[in-house]
C-alpha cells in the first residue's frame, strides 16, 4: 500500500492498522510532505520502527526503487505481524 502519512479523515498509520486488521501482512509504504524527523515529531508514525518513508517531492525512479525495497523486504522476512 502506497499512503500519504497526513490525509483528510485518517492518517496513514491509522489506515495501516485498520488494513491490517482484515489483510495482515500487505507492506505499506509511507509518502509525506513533512520530513521523517517531523512526522516522527508529530506522533504521525511511531518511533523506532524500520517504516518505508519518502519525502515528498521524489522523482519516479526514486519512488520505484523504493517500492522494489519494500518489495524485497517482505519477500526476504515474510509478511509483517
Amino acid at each position: 500500500m502506497l499512503t500519504d502519512v497526513v490525509m483528510p479523515g485518517i492518517a496513514g498509520g491509522e489506515l495501516d492498522r485498520r488494513l491490517a486488521s482484515v489483510l495482515p501482512g500487505v507492506p505499506v509504504l509511507y509518502i509525506s510532505g513533512f520530513t521523517d524527523e517531523e512526522v516522527v515529531r508529530r506522533g504521525l508514525l511511531e518511533t523506532g520502527t524500520d517504516t518505508p518513508f519518502l519525502q515528498k517531492p521524489f522523482s519516479p525512479a526514486t519512488l520505484l526503487e523504493k517500492v522494489r525495497e519494500v518489495l524485497d523486504r517482505v519477500g526476504t522476512s515474510g509478511p509483517k505481524a
